[in-house]
């Protein structure tokens, strides 16, 4: 069924749908971020095992995405997603038996591929084919703040259900449970609400020079150019919170409020904004663009401003950097339209995309955790709010290419038209 042909009402479910999943996939996956003790106490882990859990997930999550696109492109989006939910909900209660560690690898990286492998391409090729030509920022932006929506409101539900359950191990347990009743309810509502869609410009075959014209495609590599410098500095972002407590001297409380709100919550209004920008602009690089701008500007005066000053000052810029971020996020992915990347092989593509996007969770932490060892504190936060301006730098030169080559390729084709016109 073509995207158009559905009901505005029916559009906005399917999103809504798809949002609220991929707000909870990966939360089983992470659950160290909310419970780190719990998940080491009741698992009988030490640190270093939880480590190799969480790496085990970036790994194949890395893979994961790249794979996904071609799974995308081949079978029903439908039963993609609903496989998804179910699979995350049955692992999920595998997980609840509290197996050995072996058994708990095999969970997380089951797991985390059925968030990225089975899931996320879907998801986006869906949203992609939904927004047509002209509603791309705004489908973007409604789907990536409704899943900002759910980031905040799922752990909260899960800090509730562990605070009503003062044993730990029957606590734990519960909140595994109330994740898994999440993954198949949405499986169930996937299998009713979700309708395979399709591009009029997508085919039913795939040969091989389709893949190497999509490989061609400067837009594919400048995309996911756009997309790494911009969760760069989101990844990045995270350490502003030990800077305002540890460095500022702001309070714990006052700072633990700022981050839920920068990581989640800020999503929730810049996304939708940025997207009805996006398509009040027709460009949904040129929003990304004039955002990253702010982003190095915001990036570089936490550099220069003295942490001994104003610790408002500090608390503003630290929101203007998460709003701004969240922002581009929210259409980062609408920007393949306008960077010419086939609609044919949309699943392939965003595979490509996400796994070069996303990459710097494999190796950033890591990168900035040994400037930590190494050097004195402040020093290597001013690196890494140069770094933060660096990567948002790298985002717009990406983005200023894309709108480049579109209109060199506009010029051509119109001095093509004129060329007939004359003969």
């Amino acid at each position: 069924m073509k995207g158009e042909s559905l009901s505005t009402v029916r559009k906005y479910s399917m999103i809504a749908l798809l949002a609220f999943f991929g707000g909870c996939i990966y939360k089983v996956t992470y659950l160290r971020e909310v419970f780190y003790d719990q998940v080491i106490s009741v698992l009988g882990l030490t640190n270093a095992q939880l480590g190799l859990l969480s790496s085990a997930v970036g790994i194949s999550s890395m893979i994961g995405y790249f794979f996904g696109g071609f799974l995308a492109d081949r079978f029903s989006s439908r039963r993609l997603v609903t496989l998804s939910c179910f699979s995350g909900g049955l692992l999920t209660l595998w997980y609840m038996t509290y197996p050995s560690f072996l058994f708990l690898m095999i969970i997380h990286i089951a797991t985390a591929l059925s968030g990225t492998l089975i899931f996320w391409a879907a998801y986006i090729r869906i949203v992609r084919i939904l927004g047509g030509s002209d509603g791309q920022g705004k489908y973007f932006g409604f789907s990536e703040g409704i899943r900002s929506l759910f980031g905040v409101v799922l752990p909260f539900g899960a800090l509730a259900i562990m605070e009503m359950i003062p044993a730990e191990r029957v606590g734990y347990r519960s909140v595994l449970l109330y994740y898994a009743i999440c993954y198949f309810v949405s499986g169930i509502l996937a299998h009713f609400i979700i309708v395979d869609v399709h591009d009029e410009a997508e085919k039913q075959v795939f040969k091989k020079e389709d893949y190497i014209k999509l490989f061609k495609t400067p837009g594919l590599w400048l995309v996911s150019l756009l997309i790494f410098g911009t969760y760069s500095v989101f990844a990045l972002q995270s350490y502003t919170t030990p800077y305002m407590s540890g460095v500022v001297g702001i309070s714990s409380a006052t700072v633990g409020s700022i981050a839920i709100f920068r990581q989640y919550g800020l999503g929730l209004i810049a996304m939708p904004i940025y997207g009805i920008v996006a398509d009040k602009m027709k460009s949904s690089v040129m929003t990304s663009i004039v955002g990253l701008i702010l982003l190095v500007g915001s990036s570089l005066a936490m550099m220069l401003y003295p942490a001994t000053s104003s610790p408002i000052v500090i608390m503003v810029l630290v929101l203007a950097i998460g709003f701004f971020v969240s922002g581009v996020r929210g259409v980062y992915y609408a920007t393949m339209d306008e960077a010419k990347i086939s609609k044919a092989l949309s699943g392939t593509a965003i595979g490509i995309i996400s796994a070069i996007g996303f990459s710097p969770d494999a190796f950033m932490f890591s990168q900035v955790g040994g400037w930590l060892d190494k050097y004195p504190a402040e020093q290597v936060y001013r690196m890494i709010f140069m770094y933060m301006a660096a990567m948002s730098m790298v985002a717009v030169a990406a983005g200023v290419t894309i709108l480049v080559l579109a209109k060199r390729k506009k010029t051509i084709e119109k001095g093509s038209l004129i060329e007939e016109d004359i003969q």
